[in-house]
């Protein structure tokens, strides 16, 4: 079953703006990463492995939505923890949307 779990907001510089990535993994479970001077995360990408944008693949309706592409699968992503500006509990099941 394909899920997200969590939320993660990414941010390298200043200047830019904030990367949002999806991820299988528990909230909990990567809040443990920022111990380590690097983490080590699984993030759902396309089938070119770009990031997957969970905001342009959803249509909504009067009182549900719809996922219209699902991601292709997950890779490893290795981030400084000092790019970490957020983690956010998710429970959005792709499979049945």
């Amino acid at each position: 079953m394909n899920k997200i779990n969590s939320i993660i907001t990414l941010r390298h510089f200043e200047k830019d703006e904030p990367l949002i990535i999806y991820s299988p993994e528990l909230s909990d479970k990567v809040s443990m990463q920022m111990f380590n001077k690097i983490a080590k995360l699984n993030v759902y990408v396309y089938d070119d492995d770009s990031f997957y944008d969970l905001d342009k693949e959803i249509t909504y309706g009067s009182n549900s939505y719809i996922i219209d592409h699902k991601p292709s699968s997950y890779r490893d992503l290795y981030v400084n923890v000092k790019d970490i500006i957020m983690i956010q509990e998710a429970d959005i099941d792709l499979d049945n949307h």
